[in-house]
């Protein structure tokens, strides 16, 4: 036992090394710190070349078939469970044979540049006041939803296609071959089939059967909602510059005076600590704001993820997450929000690991998309729950939203709730696709025709493409074939929102709610799928129909269902809750600090507040100049 013992030890050992290392490169690359995009590229491969040594994971079978025939006792059982855990992680990145290595050295070369170029490319629009300014991809969202002015809308949606354009022309079409050559090496269809088998253990069948019934059972909803659509507004409604906005009702603007972004930070942390998440001690940064250079949408790392030693006990994580607000535009504070719930929820699981060793506590495979982003859907969901507007949801007066605003947001959200989950299957039928062309007729034209066939498919919006080249996910390389794991997270989360408010009564501001999901969802980390996590908390697997009938529920129906809640909300008997999150918390801005929570969470509050004001104001200061 002995030797498998230190085989062990330096596996972690080595491991959180190559985290570490790869973590502090991604976090400085993708806030914009630093270009340094080819040591990143070099410390990525380093981490998938220990993944994926064959003799490495040889060995681990041997030392765990031996122990397991040795007699039974805690320290056998959990050296075993831990050397499992690194089979689970060698498989999954096995390379196989030497022409798979040099093609993954090439792909991550591929990787590393096209990211440095798309950093670089720049976008513009009409932004709010009329004035053509630079904009990123969420400030180009934004403004198509929230902008009432038509050839604004139409800048956006223009800067987003031109995005798209230049991805396609860009190299990316060569790096898909490219992708498919490496999978067929290593014995799959295609990347599709390769990367989805290894990271969420489903083939593209499995999958697609589960998709396919989803889109079944919420077309007709669907269809129906842009049919009212159509009649209230006219056909322009459903141009793809328009769209965004004609679904908003004019509900974004009414509404923004009660999500300030300087409250952001306060309202996420009495949020979580209210429902009794801890982060057990945890080292947490968070950078806000876009700006210039910083990755366009939010993301968490983990350079040194939460464990439990088996010699050392609990290893606190450092975790590090974003948001991509901006100041002044509207939706911003909303949308900063959702983000900034959405990371956390990552954070929280990552900190909470209990298994004895990093291999458990990382965001790579074993861990399947579905698994991570089910943790943190069911956090995001709350800034649009209306439980949580009517406690949370105020100006910076303390005035809080008035029940008719809050139901006009309920109803017109719900109007349109098919067509939002309905936008996830966009991706990954777009990306099956378009890897399982022939390499002939795959172009950057045939692409984007795809992208337009699909979003058809779908949505039924004629010459539109749902951006979906403008988001990161299928450009590279690892999160390609990644975007499956939000729709599926998202009916994991549907199925623990109906287990927790028939078990519990109430979700807002409950503190039996974390330790249920600490115990359940995160402790096990990757050593259970996302089946097994959702039988063990909920009693049952992974059932769709819970978020279907969440996207078929009438609006008048959504409004009646908030007003039990808010009843049972009311009528609850109060716990005490967690006077802290157990966590060392920086808010940051680029290598700015700004706020921390050493004095106490409510002066982090305060200096934030204080801070964003200033900067607000600089920031109206140099637009107008």
């Amino acid at each position: 036992m002995k030797r498998a013992r230190r085989f062990f030890d330096e596996l972690n050992r080595e491991y959180s090394q190559l985290l570490k290392a790869e973590g502090d490169l991604y976090w400085s690359v993708y806030t914009g710190l630093s270009d340094a995009n080819a040591e990143l590229a070099e410390a990525t491969l380093r981490r998938k070349t220990f993944a994926g040594d064959a003799s490495r994971l040889e060995n681990a079978r041997a030392h765990c078939a031996r122990i397991l025939d040795e007699d039974a006792s805690p320290e056998r059982d959990a050296l075993a469970t831990g050397l499992q855990g690194w089979i689970a992680v060698l498989e999954a990145g096995a390379i196989g044979s030497g022409r798979a290595a040099q093609l993954l050295s090439e792909l991550t070369a591929l990787d590393a540049d096209l990211f440095a170029r798309r950093q670089a490319y720049k976008m513009t629009h009409v932004n709010a006041e009329g004035r053509r300014e630079d904009a990123s991809p969420s400030a180009l969202r934004n403004n198509l939803a929230s902008n009432p002015d038509e050839s604004a809308r139409k800048s956006s949606h223009d800067a987003l296609h031109g995005l798209e354009r230049w991805v396609a022309t860009s190299g990316f079409v060569e790096i898909v071959s490219k992708r498919n050559a490496l999978a067929r090496e290593l014995g799959f269809r295609n990347f599709f089939d390769y990367r989805l088998q290894k990271n969420s253990g489903l083939t593209p069948e499995q999958l697609f059967s589960v998709f396919d019934e989803f889109e079944r059972s919420t077309r007709d909803t669907h269809q129906s909602a842009l049919a009212r659509l159509v009649a209230q507004q006219g056909p322009n409604a459903l141009l793809p510059h328009n769209l965004a906005y004609a679904m908003q009702g004019g509900t974004a603007r009414d509404t923004d005076t009660y999500f300030p972004l300087g409250k952001a930070p306060e309202r996420w942390a009495e949020s979580f600590r209210r429902m009794g998440v801890s982060y057990q001690g945890a080292q947490i940064e968070i950078d806000l704001l876009e700006r210039q250079g910083k990755f366009p949408t939010g993301f968490c790392v983990s350079p040194e993820p939460g464990y439990r030693d088996d010699v050392l006990g609990p290893v606190a994580a450092d975790v590090r997450f974003t948001s991509t607000a901006c100041p002044g535009q509207p939706g911003a504070g909303l949308r900063g929000l959702t983000v900034l719930f959405h990371e956390a929820g990552h954070a929280a699981h990552f900190a909470n690991v209990t298994m004895n060793s990093p291999c458990f506590s990382q965001a790579f495979p074993p861990s399947s998309p579905a698994l991570l982003e089910a943790q943190a859907k069911f956090f995001d969901a709350f800034p649009t729950d209306p439980c949580w507007m009517k406690r949370y949801a105020k100006d910076y007066a303390g005035n809080p939203m008035p029940d008719d605003v809050i139901r006009a947001r309920v109803e017109a959200r719900q109007a349109f709730l098919a067509y939002y989950e309905r936008r996830d299957l966009i991706p990954t039928y777009f990306e099956w696709e378009m890897y399982s062309m022939d390499d002939a007729e795959r172009t950057a034209d045939s692409i984007l025709e795809l992208a337009k066939s699909v979003t058809h498919r779908v949505l039924g919006i004629a010459g539109h493409t749902d951006y979906v080249l403008a988001t990161p996910h299928p450009i590279y390389h690892d999160i390609a074939v990644y975007y499956q794991g939000y729709l599926l997270a998202k009916m994991a989360a549907a199925q623990v929102r109906a287990y927790l408010t028939k078990s519990l009564g109430y979700i807002v501001d409950n503190p039996r709610v974390g330790p249920l999901l600490a115990a359940h969802c995160w402790a096990p980390g990757n050593s259970v799928t996302l089946d097994r996590m959702l039988m063990d908390l909920t009693g049952e697997p992974l059932n769709p129909s819970y978020l279907a009938m969440e996207c078929n529920c009438s609006p008048q129906a959504a409004w009646d269902q908030a007003m039990q809640a808010f009843d049972r909300n009311r009528r609850a008997d109060r716990e005490q809750a967690p006077s802290e999150l157990d966590a060392s918390i920086s808010l940051v801005h680029g290598d700015e600090r700004i706020a921390d929570n050493s004095v106490s969470l409510p002066a982090m509050y305060v200096a934030f507040e204080d801070w964003i004001e200033r900067y607000s104001a600089r920031s109206s200061y140099a637009s107008a100049s």
